[in-house]
């Protein structure tokens, strides 16, 4: 069987210069769940001239093809018709995300067991308002739009859900047979019913066949979508599933929690027994087994190795990439580092374009000045290397193995191994200084305040 997807509308209704079937939906475009849906068959898109060449580098898989007048739906299928040569097709609208590939199955084996010439899916709705309803006579069936309709078929709650499984050779005959309607100048793919023999209306679930229009149909999409995609992982805990959001080509291992406001996206790999909390944001990167990752921490484009300690309030900026047991602590930032096992950067942090060795204490308000306004130029630290609290290290710099770099120390050169560096000015106590200090200022704020 092959496939066509309708995808060259233009979205007036969800006012947007993207067109709808681009629009994201748990790191996908909507389309993309369409096409993964029926990617079993052959699949044929129809595209108009904005969209062609973007779905062509989306779906190099599928043949794409152009409806140059834009004359509705009928229209659309016939520019692709031609092309079709297995014994029957589905087309599906490109804006249904939520389509299930079994339905279709389903009403493929009906259409082939029972020598329909066409088998569409349809849905009961509570309030079918808007829908094209679905009125049955045997075999006959017709699809009349709420525009149309009596107040008696306005009663029924069996609507159209836009997807049809059509014999091809019946379709081929039937198609051209559709009429302009003389009000839109349009003509309409559910017109095509009234030219075949034998159709059956298929019910599925309604949530199945939701179409995305508007921007609330689309929030409908993603919370249905977010909901299928965490029930995938029955190996993890959500403490707060409709409140977690995970992307769909996000994996997570056994045995991890996942606390509330939690973002999971792009091609994100979280291990096994890993903790993330509230509010944690983790983009495209890779998280190993046992890592802890506090509250309200960032971390993009990185690599986490496993026992790690991370945040809260840390920021893991891309090439961020953390050996074994590293602790990376509250309002710490990395940018493009590599980082050894067991080092730790506890707090108030910058690390960028550096490489730090294994054991490495850094301490509160260390800081490596990267940038020269110019170019970035890279800090490398050895292993076993203490580095006190509020240290600048201007780069290009290089800190050998065990060396100890003093509190408000600014390095600009480079420290051999097991070296100390200080460079700050040394400390002097003066005995009694402050007593004569006040003295003297209270006596000259007397003696100005008696000149007035």
């Amino acid at each position: 069987m092959e496939a066509v997807i309708l995808a060259a509308g233009k979205s007036t209704r969800m006012k947007s210069k993207t067109s709808k079937i681009f629009h994201s939906i748990c790191g996908k475009p909507m389309i993309f769940y369409v096409v993964e849906a029926l990617k079993r068959y052959k699949i044929h898109i129809v595209a108009n001239t904005e969209t062609y060449q973007t779905l062509q580098h989306l779906f190099p898989q599928a043949q794409i093809h152009i409806q140059k007048n834009q004359k509705g739906t009928a229209d659309a299928l016939n520019s692709v018709i031609d092309y079709i040569k297995d014994e029957n097709f589905v087309v599906v609208n490109g804006d249904m995300p939520l389509i299930n590939t079994d339905d279709i199955e389903s009403a493929k084996g009906i259409l082939e067991g029972q020598k329909f010439e066409c088998v569409l899916l349809t849905a009961e709705l509570e309030n079918p308002t808007g829908y094209g309803r679905i009125v049955r006579d045997n075999y006959c069936i017709e699809i009349i739009e709420e525009k149309n309709a009596s107040d008696e078929v306005k009663k029924i709650k069996e609507v159209n859900s836009g997807i049809y499984i059509f014999n091809t050779k019946a379709a081929k005959l039937a198609l051209p047979k559709i009429q302009m309607d003389t009000i839109s100048g349009e003509y309409y793919l559910t017109d095509i019913l009234k030219h075949l023999k034998k159709v059956e209306a298929v019910r599925v679930d309604s949530e199945n066949i939701l179409g995305v229009n508007t921007r609330k149909q689309l929030s409908q999409a993603r919370k249905i979508l977010q909901k299928r995609i965490i029930e995938r992982f029955d190996n993890v805990t959500f403490v707060d599933d409709e409140n977690t959001y995970v992307n769909y080509d996000v994996t997570i291992g056994d045995d991890t929690v996942i606390f509330p406001n939690v973002h999971l996206k792009g091609n994100t790999t979280v291990g096994r027994n890993c903790i993330i909390e509230n509010g944690s944001i983790i983009e495209n990167s890779v998280i190993k087994d046992n890592v802890h990752i506090k509250p309200y921490s960032v971390i993009e484009e990185s690599l986490i190795k496993s026992n790690c300690e991370i945040g809260p309030f840390a920021h893991l900026r891309p090439l961020s990439e953390l050996g074994e047991n590293v602790r990376i602590g509250n309002f710490v930032e990395t940018k493009k580092v590599k980082i050894g096992k067991n080092t730790k950067a506890s707090h108030l942090t910058y690390l960028g374009d550096a490489t730090l060795g294994e054991d490495v204490n850094v301490g509160c308000g260390t800081i490596t000045c990267n940038y020269d306004g110019y170019r970035k130029n890279e800090t490398i630290i050895g292993d076993r290397v203490f580095i006190g609290s509020d240290v600048q290290l201007v780069a290009p710099v290089e800190i050998g193995n065990d060396a100890l770099i003093a509190a408000g120390t600014t390095v600009t050169k480079n420290v051999e191994e097991f070296a100390l560096a200080i460079s700050r000015v040394p400390q002097t106590n003066k005995p009694g200084w402050v007593k004569k200090f006040r003295e003297t200022m209270e006596k000259k704020l007397k003696e100005e305040k008696n000149a007035k």
